[in-house]
């Protein structure tokens, strides 16, 4: 049994880091399988996030060159997210996993809604909002990536997609250059939750080393393949797929006892 729920997260690893790379939620995937294989809910998150990081820093080298923010704004927005990521961190491994159980549901329906709604969201402000660059960002901004960090640091599912959103909304035009920061953004949050993570002790980690190799191979060669697929009908079964996980984890948590 523990060799197929190896093989299982390796091929889920995989699934989920091809879909992360072309058209996002790889969460809907990585994180219900490491439930499904009996882990506990805080060492499963624990482990997710520590098997995924590698994926998101060999993504950043590709977006190197459509990023033109200054040194120092970069690392303002960097260190806004990565002290909301150690916030977070901190704020979970400081969590129940009674109490973190039952709100993943809610998670999961909002990383859920958003991935549903984010083209329309994204459209919606680009038309209405005049151009904006990081360099004039200001102490509201900062706050509000500080505490997209948090958000990131404790669960993450969904964390590309709440960025690339929130850019959209204070007026970010260029989506190579906003999925360039994002991914730095990302990069820097589940570094630093996964090393939080490792300290605390909570990744077991021949699931991790498993589930690492799986998301290096999904990450380049699993997107060649996920490319070739019409984007409409991979978004339609990331949404499919992602609607009968969050209902399942509902009635788990929520509606077991009283069906």
């Amino acid at each position: 049994m523990e060799f197929l729920n190896l093989i299982f997260l390796f091929i889920a690893a995989i699934l989920g880091s091809s879909l992360n790379a072309v058209a996002g939620g790889g969460g809907f995937i990585s994180y219900p399988s490491l439930i499904l294989c009996n882990i506990p809910s805080i060492n499963a998150n624990g482990i997710g996030t520590v098997a995924l990081w590698p994926g998101n820093i060999a993504s950043a080298k590709a977006y190197q060159k459509d990023i033109n923010l200054s040194i120092s704004s970069l690392i303002m927005l960097i260190i806004s997210i990565s002290g909301g990521g150690l916030l977070g961190a901190y704020l979970f491994i400081n969590t129940s996993s009674r109490v973190f159980d039952g709100f993943v549901p809610f998670f999961l329906l909002s990383t859920w809604l958003l991935f549903v709604f984010s083209n329309k969201l994204r459209s919606y402000f680009s038309n209405k909002l005049e151009s904006f660059s990081f360099e004039d960002a200001n102490i509201i901004h900062l706050i509000s990536i500080f505490f997209i960090g948090i958000y990131g640091g404790y669960f993450g599912a969904g964390l590309g997609m709440i960025l690339l959103t929130a850019f959209s909304i204070i007026g970010l035009k260029n989506l190579n250059e906003m999925n360039g920061i994002k991914v730095i953004l990302v990069s820097f949050n589940n570094g630093i939750a996964a090393f939080t993570f490792i300290l605390s002790g909570i990744v077991i980690w021949q699931y991790a080393i498993v589930m690492l190799v799986g998301a290096l191979i999904g990450g380049f060669y699993g997107a060649k393949i996920a490319r070739k697929i019409e984007q409409q009908k991979l978004k339609n079964f990331i949404i499919w797929v992602g609607a009968i996980i969050t209902i399942v984890f509902f009635y788990k948590e929520y509606f077991k006892n009283f069906i």
